[in-house]
């Protein structure tokens, strides 16, 4: 895992999911589970402050990559081309058409994860209907689609994994590609480490979601989700959730965006008045930190405004956000 020298570090004991306080720029827990903890008895609710999937075996160089961590889900996407030579790329980018690409989905125990695979009800507990394999000397099922193999086996008691694999050629080797990539997943909690840092969340926020966005061209995207609040028992959808993040991605001159300025640096603020309050996205510029692209990034739901105060106390927190030494070195964080 990625190195912690040069780095602040909070040591907290999680439970369920991990309690941070108002600064930090990584999280670690007490015992990190090994691969025998998690395939004998997989959490039922995951914290979102680890990762536990790796892969051992890629089918060729990586473009694109986005791994989420979740209580009840792990998502890992990666994208890439069959040899060395990058794939054709337009400036738009929907035109992205990478030779293949995997989609990793790890549900904790008991989540059932036919809420998000394809599902036969004539299949009975079966995910997905297709050939019965084994992964791990566990039950598995993958079906076969033009272009694609999706795989879903059992990593642990009452607790899936799903993978979809898209190969768009290498016709005579998806099976095998499907075969080696679900072999290849290594199961082991580690810290979950993101290269920022920002002061000013509330007391008693709660980490609820971590994403990291990797490129090949250099655009990158980190952020992180808090629960600032309490969940309405009988409003599961009332979530007061604040995200803090960094992104390369320019800011933006449009008609609904304000351009302000924060500390002297450029910002703008896009808001937008709810039934539960003021759904508002703030972002930053000029971020310290030898990153001359990046721009630190808030977005507040309607449920969480009342906690995270005005326009120029979302503003402030966005300005304190910092990338922490070794952020442009992607070998301390990377995620696959």
């Amino acid at each position: 895992m990625a190195s912690t020298k040069g780095r602040v570090l909070i040591l907290v004991t999680v439970t369920v999911v991990v309690a941070v306080v108002a600064s930090l720029s990584a999280w670690v827990t007490g015992r990190a589970l090994n691969t025998d903890d998690i395939v004998t008895s997989a959490p039922v609710r995951f914290d979102p402050s680890q990762q536990i999937m790796r892969l051992g075996y890629l089918p060729g160089p990586v473009e694109t990559a986005e791994y989420t961590t979740g209580p009840e889900f792990h998502r890992l996407d990666i994208h890439g081309s069959f040899d060395d030579a990058p794939s054709t790329e337009e400036e738009d980018a929907s035109s992205f058409d990478p030779d293949w690409s995997i989609e990793l989905r790890m549900a904790a125990r008991g989540v059932d994860i036919r809420s998000v695979v394809p599902y036969d009800e004539d299949s009975g507990e079966v995910p997905v209907r297709g050939e019965r394999l084994q992964v791990h000397g566990r039950p598995a099922f993958q079906a076969t689609f033009d272009s694609s193999r999706v795989l879903t086996w059992e990593y642990a008691p009452d607790a899936w994994m799903h993978m979809m694999l898209y190969a768009k050629s290498a016709e005579d080797r998806r099976d095998e590609i499907a075969r080696r990539v679900a072999e290849g997943v290594r199961l082991e909690a580690t810290p979950r480490v993101l290269p920022i840092r920002v002061k000013g969340l509330p007391d008693g926020a709660v980490l609820e979601k971590t994403r990291l966005y990797w490129k090949a061209d250099g655009h990158i995207s980190y952020s992180a989700d808090y629960l600032v609040g309490q969940v309405e028992e009988d409003q599961p959808d009332s979530r007061p959730v604040v995200r803090v993040g960094v992104s390369t991605e320019k800011l933006a001159r449009a008609r609904h965006l304000d351009r302000v300025t924060v500390a002297g640096r450029s910002a703008t603020v896009s808001e937008s008045r709810r039934k539960a309050g003021t759904m508002g996205i703030y972002r930053v510029a000029q971020l310290p930190g030898r990153c001359a692209d990046c721009v630190a990034e808030v977005w507040i739901e309607p449920y969480a405004s009342a906690v995270m105060g005005d326009r120029d106390d979302a503003l402030k927190l966005a300005a304190s956000i910092r990338l922490v030494e070794g952020h442009e070195d992607p070998a301390r964080w990377r995620f696959w």
